[in-house]
């Protein structure tokens, strides 16, 4: 222990030897070794940073006659050379041990029938006759079920037939696929694990369902070496990963307490290797990724240019769109944000069109089709490519580690790009022999460049003044022209009606005379970005006390910040809309006067994240009298996390060029004479100010671990945790209330009435019951207000609000969690695998309930609901030799179910659209968390009175009632929504193969995600009016459909309740549509250049590749919607990587 060395070896070989105890000071391992083991007939071998042990037999006096000599090498199978590998003359006790180049030689009887066997750990044997041969080369194949795996908690590392609790732990050939994170690789390996996507489109994983009512409090804990992280899958290099454990219940994972109920993902970084053939490894490894061009079908589904003039022309003519339409010919109107049909009709209404220049015009935008022009101007090939370098060294009493990654990555849409730097060191140094040392350091930087043409809103402050994102793709009519026929860019509207505007206001007097936009142009002139520096380090000691008994104290500090930066010069529209709309404009005069200057914009904010673990603890590991094992923890710990956000005020007059501001002319305060423009920001103050946010997360926790092993067969384990922080009340008997776990193992294979089942390699039973805890940040105990960072406009002092009105009571949510399992290999690992299964009882489970508005307010968030997850898990694998090792299959099947159910939630009435939003007011006794609500469509019904026929559609309601769209559906939104399934696939599974073909490896991983629902997307009924929307591409089935079956569009008349259909269509009962499908997710193929080609190049080992991801997916629905990538985001692209790896 005192060397940082891991050792392996079958524990037989010790039985009934003799203890030796050696005294040395600054002495080689090596020396150590050989003087204690190596005399008593051992035989060592050093491999990497593992010092493998193995029993020599002697070797008595034969005679020699009528022999020859036998030599040879042995290699493992990827052609390295073994040494310590037992070769014996099978029968007899004479033998040899292979040298540190795998080499052997020895002298049999010159019989061509005698067998020579090979052996050694981890590895399985083989006998070899040797014929008339005096030489042989042996490859021998790994056997990872002679080893006992190791399981790694974060604050321990314990066998894995000593383990009690439920985890997974991920092989090598599964880390070593090309991946740009971590999270990726993680898709689909293991059972109980569900993988979706955040708001950003990054990889998040639900580990046996969903635990809390707040999502955002849902996900699974990241730890790295032993510390949770920050920065979770993003600030870790996935190249540098040497193993992934995901613990699942309670007995794994409770040892981390009040962050441990959504389960903990254990992520262990390379260190440097241990070699006795050679100094320093290099490894290296590239890859570029490619993917087509974003499918404009999936991420901007729209009806044909036809099709859409038609639909806005239908509805001009009857005037169906309502308000606002037709415009009259003021400048009040200049601002109506008419497309280019709508503005053509109503000119023509006007005089101002004629009815043949009409019909040109229309005709001419129907035959245009923008797509292309999107593609070529606005869209490009997807690519990243990643670079990294790792150097490793080690010796007997120090190791180190050094990596460098940089990636770049170039999204779909132009202009929009990303470069990712990270270094990586990691070192174990003995110092003494009675103490160790570690630290790691890991710093990476980001720098992220958007152009805003895939945004749904501009960032930030620019959604304070505009409704749609200009530059933006799905802003636009299918036949806005990026340029002409010419190549000359267009001039679209931007929200303005131009010939209105032309007509009734003095453009040129402003202070930007052009009021049109092209996207083309807008994302050249905007710097849209952020840049991020993040930093961990850890650092710790090892005292070794006594045998068996180690003190650990560590460290662990970390950094995030990151900086955003968006620049607008004046070219953009964004600068020259805001700059005009603010100006004051005497309309008697037509004198302008600019109350901004003049200039681009430029906007900042900086998030800061720092936090510090301090943990302190001992550990005792014995094994007394060969039959009792005792591993015990004991330790305390401390974090606190801070988190910062400033948002600078918006610069004006920003010249990027010269690094100069423009000044207001009517001063940073005070209220504006705006134009009179119906914008919103008619007689709002500007006020020139910072806003700032703080936040401090502060814990303090005891823990304690324990198993007891007896006779390698009978394991019980136990686990106690108290955590205290600020976040929870201070009531003792909240705030150190005890998580906790029991586990018992049985190891029955291990039986001596099992011993005649030859083909049972593994068979261990488990169960394990405690409880894990969660904490919701969106409350407080105590209440909380939030200062206005602006003065009041007629007091001028600061105002405050109320954010949460504090719950005295307020504590850690608790999951409780029985698990029974059964770990099982059979016939040599032909058939190997786990089975689980769970049930999860969540309660304290914080919920917003009604309470009376006495307090101050009517809803509060308390910890009153529970919930229940019940479920069970399926591993299978084979690892099947089809042609000795040239001819290998692997393969592994998991499968997993969940039946999620809120128990408790002290809710009576739910309003409809409480309901179909979803989110923390959608939750309902008795129901699963993710329940999809929707209305009864009804068909249409008469609404008219007497002879006047006004056919509307309707909903069922109460009683069978029917409700129109044009109205609020009264009462309790239960009694008329209904239960159309759960939105979260119960049934999951991963099926993953890898077929070894001489020197060519192919793999494949098939998911599928079954049991759930979604709503498809809907015809989208828009308005029209202010240029709200285009009509998708369901609008020729909706125009052909049944009114009894499908919403119909209302030609035949005006509708001016059309604006509130939004509340309804979206959320109808025929909309709802399996969301079942298989993905083929992975297909690799992988060239392994075979070590006799490589010989004179200096390389160990080389290989090439070829992977496509996301290549296929199989939808049950009929109308090819991805319910994970609907219609209207960004597609799931296959995509393909080609790389190479080599060290040497």
């Amino acid at each position: 222990q005192q060397t940082g060395v891991n050792f392996l070896y079958n524990a037989s070989l010790f039985e009934g030897a003799e203890k030796v105890s050696v005294k040395a000071k600054k002495e080689p391992l090596s020396k150590v070794l050989e003087e204690t083991l190596g005399q008593k007939g051992y035989a060592i071998d050093y491999r990497d940073e593992v010092v493998v042990i193995l029993k020599q037999e002697p070797q008595p006096f034969v005679p020699q006659v009528n022999k020859r000599t036998v030599s040879g090498t042995v290699k493992d199978s990827d052609g390295e050379p073994v040494p310590g590998v037992s070769v014996l003359v099978k029968g007899t006790q004479v033998g040899v041990a292979t040298d540190v180049n795998g080499r052997f030689e020895l002298r049999v009887d010159d019989n061509p029938e005698v067998v020579l066997q090979f052996s050694f750990v981890g590895m399985k044997s083989q006998e070899v006759k040797i014929g008339t041969h005096t030489t042989l080369n042996v490859v021998l194949e790994s056997d990872t079920k002679a080893l006992d795996e190791v399981l790694v908690t974060g604050y321990q590392t314990i066998s894995k037939e000593r383990a009690t609790g439920s985890f997974d732990m991920l092989s090598r050939e599964q880390l070593n696929k090309p991946a740009s994170t971590l999270a990726s690789r993680l898709v689909g390996v293991t059972a109980g694990v569900q993988n979706n996507l955040d708001e950003d489109g990054n990889i998040v994983f639900e580990i046996r369902g969903q635990t809390s009512l707040n999502t955002a409090n849902a996900r699974p804990l990241i730890v790295v070496d032993g510390f949770p992280v920050e920065g979770e899958f993003s600030s870790i290099n996935p190249n540098d990963v040497e193993s992934v454990t995901i613990l699942k219940d309670a007995a794994a994972a409770s040892i981390w307490g009040a962050r441990s109920a959504n389960g903990v993902i254990v992520v262990t970084t390379k260190k440097g290797a241990l070699s006795a053939q050679k100094g320093a490894k290099i490894e290296v490894s590239a890859f570029v990724e490619v993917q087509p061009k974003i499918d404009l079908d999936q991420y901007n589904p729209l009806a044909s240019s036809a099709e859409t003039v038609e639909y806005e022309r239908k509805g001009f003519e009857t005037n169906f769109f309502g308000i606002g339409v037709p415009a009259d010919d003021s400048w009040m109107n200049a601002q109506a944000a008419y497309s280019q049909v709508t503005a053509a009709l109503n000119e023509n209404r006007l005089g101002h069109l004629s009815d043949g220049d009409l019909e040109a015009t229309l005709e001419k935008l129907s035959r245009q089709n923008n797509k292309e022009q999107i593609k070529k101007y606005l869209l490009q090939i997807p690519v990243t490519q990643q670079y990294n370098v790792n150097i490793s060294g080690a010796n007997e009493r120090m190791n180190n580690m050094l990596s460098l990654m940089y990636e770049r990555e170039r999204d779909g849409f132009k202009e929009n790009h990303k470069d990712k730097l990270m270094v990586n060191y990691r070192t174990n140094v003995n110092l003494f022999k009675w103490l160790d040392f570690n630290f790691s350091g890991m710093v990476q930087y980001n720098k992220v460049k958007n152009s805003g043409i895939n945004a749904t809103s501009l960032p930030r402050y620019a959604g304070d003044f505009f409704s749609i994102a200009y530059g933006s793709i799905q802003g636009l009519q299918p036949y806005d022209m990026l340029v002409d026929e010419d190549g000359n860019r267009t001039k679209l509207s931007g929200g303005f009606y131009p010939q209105m505007l032309d007509r009734n206001v003095p453009t040129e007097n402003f202070p930007y005379s052009d009021w049109s936009y092209n996207p083309i142009t807008e994302i050249e002139n905007r710097d849209l970005g952020y840049k991020e520096l993040n930093a961990r380090i850890q650092g710790g000691l090892t005292v070794h006390l006594l045998e068996g008994l180690d003190f650990d104290t560590k460290i662990q500090y970390e950094m995030y910040n990151t900086f955003y930066t968006d620049i607008y010069n004046e070219n953009t529209f964004t600068v020259r809309r805001l700059i005009n709309t603010t100006s004051s404009w005497d309309k008697t005069t037509n004198v302008v006067t600019p109350n901004l200057a003049k200039g681009g914009f430029k906007e900042e904010s900086k998030e800061e994240i720092t936090s510090y673990n301090f943990r302190n603890q001992l550990n005792f590991d014995r094994v007394f009298k060969d039959r009792h094992a005792l591993n015990v923890i004991l330790g305390t710990e401390i974090r606190e996390r801070i988190a910062k956000t400033t948002d600078y005020p918006r610069t004006y007059g920003y010249s990027d060029e010269t690094l100069s501001v423009g000044i207001y002319p009517n001063g940073p305060t005070g209220t504006l004479d705006w134009t009179g423009f119906p914008n919103g920001m008619m007689d709002n103050a500007f006020e020139y100010t910072n806003s700032y946010t703080y936040n401090r997360d502060r814990y303090f926790s005891l823990y304690a671990n324990a198993a007891y092993t007896l006779d390698e067969k009978y394991t019980v384990s136990g686990s106690v945790r108290t955590d205290a922080s600020n976040l929870i009340t201070d009531d003792p008997k909240y705030r150190y209330a005890p998580f906790w776990s029991v586990g018992l193992g049985w190891q029955i294979g291990k039986e001596d009435f099992m011993q005649d089942a030859k083909w049972i390699d593994r068979l261990n039973i488990r169960a394990t019951y405690g409880y894990n805890g969660n904490v919701d940040k969106s409350t407080s105990f105590r209440p909380l207000i939030s200062v206005n960072s602006t003065q009041n406009e007629y007091t001028h002092g600061f105002t405050a609000a109320i954010q949460s009105f504090g719950n005295p009571d307020l504590r850690w949510e608790r999951t409780g969690t029985w698990d029974v399992g059964i770990d099982y290999s059979f016939l040599g690992g032909k058939l190997a695998g786990k089975i689980d299964v769970y049930s999860k009882l969540g309660k304290d489970l914080m919920a917003s309930m009604s309470i009376p508005s006495v307090n101050g307010t009517t809803s509060q968030s308390l910890n009153a609901a529970k919930m229940t997850n019940r479920g069970i898990e399926l591993e299978v694998g084979t690892q099947l030799p089809i042609y000795g090792d040239k001819i290998v299959w692997t393969g592994n099947l998991n499968f997993s179910y969940n039946k999620n159910k809120i128990q408790e939630l002290y809710k009576a009435t739910y309003r409809a659209s409480e309901l179909y939003s979803g989110g923390t007011y959608a939750y309902v006794e008795g129901y699963d968390a993710n329940t999809l609500w929707v209305f009864e469509y009804a068909g249409v019904e008469n609404r008219g009175t007497g002879a006047s026929l006004d056919w509307q559609p309707v909903v069922k309601g109460v009683n069978g009632e029917t409700y129109d769209f044009s109205t609020w559906t009264p009462g309790n939104g239960l009694d008329y929504m209904k239960d159309a399934g759960t939105k979260v696939a119960p049934y999951a599974f991963g099926f993953s193969n890898s077929f070894k073909i001489y020197d060519f490896n192919l793999s494949f991983l098939i998911t599928g995600k079954f049991g759930h629902k979604f709503m498809r997307t809907p015809f989208n009924y828009p308005s029209m009016a202010g240029g709200s929307g285009q009509p998708n591409k369901y609008y020729s089935e909706v125009l052909n459909s049944d009114p009894s079956e499908q919403v119909p569009i209302p030609f035949d008349k005006s509708e001016p309740r059309y604006f509130f259909w939004d509340r309804f269509y979206p959320y109808l009962d025929y909309l709802v549509e399996s969301a079942a499908h298989i993905r083929l997710q992975e297909l690799n193929l992988t060239y392994n250049m075979p070590k006799r080609l490589l010989q004179k190049t200096g390389i160990d080992n080389l290989a090439i590749y070829a992977q496509g991801n996301n290549l296929c997916t199989w939808l049950k629905n009929k109308y090819k919607e991805d319910p994970e990538h609907p219609f209207g985001t960004t597609p799931l692209q296959a995509t393909y990587t080609f790389g190479l790896r080599f060290d040497f």
